[in-house]
């Protein structure tokens, strides 16, 4: 079975989401397998899970461009934005300790040959 995927994400703008990796033509059947085999949302919090039944979404458990059931999960959307948003901050920090300049060990320019 061949996978088709979609060319361009950001065509998708029916639901506002601007993904970085195009979903696989199925998705629907995904989500809806998910659904079906989840039923309520899986966040797990203090060694329980959530169980919310209402205003549930598919969440990419890691790679998010991974779209096997396997790395899907349910949750619900209160879970699911605050998952995103910690990703999110995540990136950021990452991203800005990548950059963050780092400092050679020299002497102050009026100190040399002050000795």
């Amino acid at each position: 079975m061949t996978r088709r995927i979609q060319k361009n994400p950001r065509d998708r703008v029916e639901n506002g989401s601007w993904r970085s990796s195009p979903r696989p033509v199925d998705w629907p059947a995904r989500v809806q397998q998910v659904k079906t085999r989840d039923r309520v949302c899986q966040w797990i919090e203090h060694g329980r899970i959530c169980g919310s039944g209402q205003d549930l979404e598919v969440d990419h458990i890691g790679d998010p461009a991974d779209h096997d059931l396997s790395n899907l999960r349910l949750l619900c959307k209160p879970h699911h934005t605050q998952r995103t948003n910690a990703q999110k901050v995540a990136g950021i920090r990452a991203y800005h300790a990548k950059r963050r300049r780092q400092r050679t060990e020299e002497a102050h320019p009026g100190l040399i040959g002050d000795t």
